[in-house]
């Protein structure tokens, strides 16, 4: 195993921390939920156990309660009481039965209107005074049982009720039967009854009188016979509405009370049950108790397998804190795999388990691939470095050979600078008969110069003449074109005529027909006037239409002969006009001809005279040539002399900057001396990396 590093802080204890912190919120959000969801179970069942009680309670009160009214209502029919008279010794008997078949009857008696009184068994109040409860409810109330107030028997200490009838025989005589009725049963009954650990259960008569209480609630649980009708949990129950229900004491930290007055038209008798307020503060603590002993051991296994969880993490990381140590002194080996195979050989060696956990495989989870891949980084280093190495060498034997080369272009600079200073003095004769050359050509330039001027003159003038010339000839070219639009008009102009003399003789017939049409009409007439005066009186009316008729054709053939004479002299007209404007254009064509022949020698004139141009523009464009030669030479001469004395200075600068090459080729050597002493260094330097193979 490796060598444990010592660190202030490690990544395990981060790991610890990190567990314990998560299970005490785990233990915490489990301990609130379930307090709060064990409270609401508790509290609901508390709250269905009141119900429980309370409704059994108010079903037993009402067994007892209807058995009590079918006994009384079955006495009425029996013959001892509705005879003719009543059978005193069969009442006794009868009464006698009555008792002994029902344990909640304490006493039973019957007595007459004349103070007879017959019982079984103890009846609470005197059989001997007129002024019997029982018995004047039963008085002022014949055929209903009626019932007393509950009261504690001052010998038994039980709570008695007693019910009574008023039962009367065939003769009319008056007797009243009673009941006491003892809730001995439903004491001992409701104190069976669990509600919750610190509940009470209560049966009470609707002014307050308390039947039966039995339960564990010092605050809640009453004494029988005891008044509670000032008390806080019957005056909410008093004002509640419904018969049945749920309501929350104002008093006592909202406490549930359940209560049950009964079914509506029900003898006035209601329970209630009640459990105090910390009633589950006990079940709650036990629960908090229980769950604070399991957090304990939670916590303990916890940090137990926090601890095996940091060594087996710690181990992890010091596979790799190992390895990276080893690149650090330049030594890279690669993570090893160990054949470990055994599952609980592994676990309970945490620092086994966490190096198997950081073995290198490439398909494993994820620090498998991180020390797989660092392997794989381990030999493509070494192939670097393998490479460097190779490198390093051919550096060194390169610097050598760059050693001796650079001594042999020091001994070449020197030569160079000789040779250099040798030219610098021919370059200097050489500038001096280029600027004789120069000055012969400026004399030559401006004898060019003056001739150029001259072509340039005869140019613009040729050029002025030229364009006159053009003028003219366009000029010439718009009379022709004019010329041949007003031909071309005068042909529309003998067109229209001529179409003209059509449209009149169209006209001519057009009369002709108006004129038949008018002797038609004149006929219609004439026939039409006859056709009257055959009619007699009854053709004058159309008579006078035919003449009317007539004399309408009359005036058309009138208008025709004139229309005719106005058509006639306007076809002379236009005949004499067509004929004028055949003559006008035989004259117009032979003016076209001679401006056809005008325009022709004009053109050839322009033509001459653009050839005079374009011949001036050729001597011209040859001076131009010539000067633009002569100034290229002139430059080129000059050039020559700047670029001769440039030379010149250049060439002793360059001898200077030979001597400084040669200065700079010395430090270059002592700089290739260094890089072979550098070159030698790296190669031992990269043979110091070791690397796994």
């Amino acid at each position: 195993m490796m060598r444990d590093i010592k660190t202030k802080h490690s990544i395990g204890q981060y790991v610890r921390y990190i567990l314990i912190f998560t299970i005490l919120m785990a233990l915490i959000v489990v301990l609130t939920g379930s307090y709060f969801t064990s409270r609401k179970l508790l509290t609901k069942r508390n709250l269905l156990s009141q119900q429980g009680a309370a409704v059994n309670l108010m079903a037993e009160e009402k067994t007892i309660h209807t058995s009590t009214i079918d006994v009384l209502q079955k006495l009425a029919n029996e013959d001892a009481f509705s005879g003719e008279k009543y059978q005193l010794s069969q009442v006794k008997q009868v009464l006698r039965i009555v008792k002994e078949g029902n344990s909640n009857i304490k006493g039973i008696g019957f007595r007459t209107s004349d103070g007879k009184m017959i019982k079984s068994g103890e009846i609470s109040e005197s059989a001997n005074s007129g002024e019997h409860s029982w018995y004047k409810n039963a008085i002022t109330s014949p055929g209903t049982v009626t019932w007393t107030v509950p009261y504690k028997d001052k010998k038994t200490k039980q709570m008695i009720r007693t019910a009574s009838l008023q039962i009367k025989n065939m003769s009319g005589q008056i007797g009243v039967v009673a009941i006491d009725l003892s809730y001995h049963n439903i004491e001992e009954a409701i104190s069976a009854l669990k509600i919750g650990r610190t509940g009470s259960v209560t049966l009470v008569d609707d002014k307050g009188t308390v039947i039966a209480s039995k339960g564990k609630s010092k605050k809640y649980t009453f004494k029988s016979g005891q008044n509670i009708n000032q008390k806080a949990i019957f005056k909410e129950i008093k004002q509640a509405v419904g018969n049945r229900g749920v309501i929350q004491l104002k008093t006592g930290n909202n406490m549930n009370v359940y209560f049950n007055k009964g079914q509506t038209g029900d003898h006035s008798v209601w329970s209630f049950a009640a459990v105090d307020q910390n009633d589950l503060n006990t079940e709650l603590n036990g629960i908090i108790l229980n769950f604070i002993v399991f957090a304990i051991i939670i916590i303990l296994v916890t940090l137990l397998f926090s601890f095996y969880v940091s060594k087996v993490v710690k181990a992890m990381a010091l596979v790799f804190i190992k390895e990276f140590k080893n690149a650090g002194q330049s030594k890279f080996t690669k993570i090893k795999v160990i054949n470990e195979k055994k599952i609980f050989g592994l676990l309970v060696r945490p620092e086994k388990l966490g190096y198997k956990m950081a073995e290198p495989i490439e398909n494993g989870q994820e620090i498998n691939q991180i020390a797989y891949y660092f392997n794989e980084m381990v030999d493509s280093i070494g192939k670097a470095i393998g490479n460097v190495q190779e490198e390093s060498k051919t550096v060194a034997n390169k610097s050598k050979s760059l050693l001796e080369l650079s001594r042999q272009t020091n001994k070449a600079t020197e030569e160079v600078a000789q040779a250099i200073t040798g030219i610098a003095q021919v370059t200097t004769s050489q500038a001096q008969g280029t600027s004789e050359s120069v000055a012969h050509l400026k004399k030559l330039s401006d004898i060019i110069n003056s001739m150029h001027l001259n072509v340039k003159q005869m140019t613009e003038s040729s050029i002025d003449a030229s364009a006159l010339n053009k003028q003219n000839l366009n000029l010439t070219d718009q009379v022709s074109t004019n010329w041949i639009q007003e031909l071309t008009k005068m042909e529309e102009l003998e067109k229209s005529t001529s179409n003209l003399n059509a449209q009149v003789q169209n006209i001519n017939k057009i009369v002709s027909t108006i004129d038949g049409i008018s002797r038609q009409t004149n006929l219609l007439a004439l026939n039409a006037s006859i056709e009257a005066a055959g009619a007699g009186e009854a053709g004058k009316g159309f008579a006078v239409v035919a003449t009317e008729i007539r004399k309408l054709s009359s005036q058309s053939k009138n208008s025709t002969k004139e229309i005719s004479t106005i058509l006639e002299k306007i076809k002379t007209d236009s005949e004499e006009m067509v004929h004028k404007m055949g003559n006008s254009l035989i004259g117009g064509k032979q003016q076209t001809k001679l401006i056809e022949q005008a325009m022709d020698s004009s053109k050839n004139i322009f033509e001459v005279n653009q050839k005079l141009i374009q011949d001036i523009q050729e001597v011209e464009r040859a001076s131009n040539e010539i000067q633009k030669a002569h100034e290229k030479i002139d430059g080129n001469l000059e050039n020559i002399s700047a670029s001769t004395e440039e030379n010149s200075a250049g060439t002793e600068e360059v001898s200077a900057n030979s001597e400084e090459v040669q200065a700079t080729m010395e430090e270059f050597t002592d700089h290739v001396a260094e890089l072979q002493k550098t070159a030698d260094n790296l190669k031992k330097i990269v043979v110091a990396f070791e690397f796994d193979k």
